[in-house]
């Protein structure tokens, strides 16, 4: 499809993906739109082609990618391969499986990351927000773990009963400290996790698992 055959202007997208990006894509560059590079290209995004799953996971950079892209109908991708491409990458970032027209949409939410099948589209701006989309979740995810990093070993603690929903004297007893104390270390750990109100900091331990000390899980990224 030609650049003025495109049903969707690229170059004016309300949410472009964030700058720097690096997308990997996996497609042999004829059954997938072949401009795809210019089109990724126009929104300020770098992309990394690969011709094969073997070549993408044995790739120096398989862990640097922002979003991976895969074009399902490639006659030299096994399921095998696929599933595999997925159980590597997906706790890493978002994957995204472009399937035949006309088949289902779904998402699968059973690692760190989102998988998302989406069938082939005219339009080749929907493939694009969806990476918006998938890029926007990596960052939230290495933003939120950037931040819980800064705490310190007690924070942490104090962190863990508080979205436990322990009150600040209850989460004292459970320290040996002071409730002043309590009241200082959530203080600062609410001030580094960039969290104004307590649903602020519930959504973020959600986010980021049993490593927060969170019960709860939400949908992955």
């Amino acid at each position: 499809m030609s650049p003025t055959q495109n049903p969707t202007d690229l170059s004016t997208m309300a949410t472009p993906l964030y700058g720097d990006a690096l997308v990997a894509v996996l497609y042999n560059g004829t059954e997938f739109d072949p401009n795809l590079h210019l089109h990724i290209s126009s929104i300020g995004q770098r992309l990394q082609r690969f011709n094969s799953a073997q070549d993408l996971l044995s790739s120096a950079q398989s862990g640097c990618f922002n979003c991976i892209l895969v074009d399902a109908s490639m006659a030299d991708l096994p399921v095998s391969d696929l599933a595999r491409l997925i159980c590597s990458f997906a706790v890493h970032c978002p994957i995204i499986v472009v399937t035949p027209r006309n088949s289902p949409a779904t998402s699968v939410a059973t690692t760190r990351f989102r998988v998302t099948f989406l069938p082939k589209q005219d339009d080749p701006a929907v493939i694009l927000e969806e990476m918006n989309a998938s890029v926007r979740a990596f960052n939230e995810a290495n933003r939120l773990e950037a931040y819980f990093l800064t705490l310190t070993p007690r924070e942490r603690q104090v962190m863990k009963f508080v979205v436990e929903g322990l009150l600040n004297k209850q989460v004292a007893f459970e320290l040996n400290i002071s409730e002043i104390t309590v009241k200082a270390h959530r203080g600062r750990l609410m001030r580094k996790m960039n969290a104004r109100t307590l649903p602020d900091l519930l959504y973020m331990a959600a986010r980021l698992g049993p490593a927060s000390g969170s019960s709860e899980k939400l949908p992955a990224f």
